[in-house]
């Protein structure tokens, strides 16, 4: 009676086993058919629509402008440093644009290497590459360092925020609706140039 219990046993197990391996063929096969799919559609795009190539990028060359300014000088600017619900927390005339405080000197990561038994890499790590400027990019934080200069002394003093920062080219104010306005018109002390590629480099007009 026990052996034949054990012989049920036994086929049950085997019965649950071939289920199994039935469940994971059909869901294998499906998940194969839908990435077939998926690659036929994205074949007919690339024949109908294929992804445009330029010769010539105004997001581009805006951001290197910027880039350039942010990088190379000392501008003068007007910093706002709100909680998350638009309560001003300080304010104060700045130098630069504020740094982002998880930015990184030096790289934080390091390339790891897995060699198999006869010293082939089998796969290899990406690391990070550093910015123009020679920092690590910020992995998107609220947390800010702010250039707040005296204004008796002239003097750049470092504030760290972890509240919502706002960094302008000029000086700010609030007006009667409680809303950040522009307190003069004195020139800025710099320019961002937006040229227009298909127009023979002429930046387009604003009306």
């Amino acid at each position: 009676m026990k052996k034949c219990r054990l012989y049920f046993m036994g086929l049950l197990i085997f019965a649950v086993m071939i289920l199994t391996g039935c469940n994971a063929c059909a869901n294998n096969s499906s998940e194969a058919k839908d990435q077939a799919t998926v690659a036929k559609q994205q074949g007919i795009y690339q024949d109908v629509q294929p992804v445009h190539i330029y010769d010539y990028s105004i997001p581009r060359d805006i951001y290197q402008q910027i880039y350039d300014v942010t990088t190379t000088q000392v501008v003068a600017t007007y910093s706002v440093i709100e909680s998350i619900t638009g309560l001003t927390r300080y304010e104060c005339p700045s130098m630069g644009y504020a740094i982002p405080a998880d930015v990184s000197l030096t790289n934080p990561l390091q390339g790891t290497y897995n060699f198999d038994s006869v010293g082939v890499d089998e796969f290899s790590q990406v690391i990070e590459q550093a910015e123009p400027n020679g920092l690590f990019s910020s992995k998107n934080t609220d947390a800010t360092w702010v250039m707040c200069v005296e204004l008796g002394s002239g003097e750049v003093y470092p504030i760290y925020v972890e509240h919502k920062v706002m960094t302008f080219p000029f000086i700010m104010e609030k007006n009667k609706k409680d809303q950040w306005v522009r307190a003069d018109n004195k020139p800025i002390a710099f320019k961002i140039e937006i040229k227009n590629g298909n127009q023979g480099g002429k930046p387009p007009k604003v009306n």
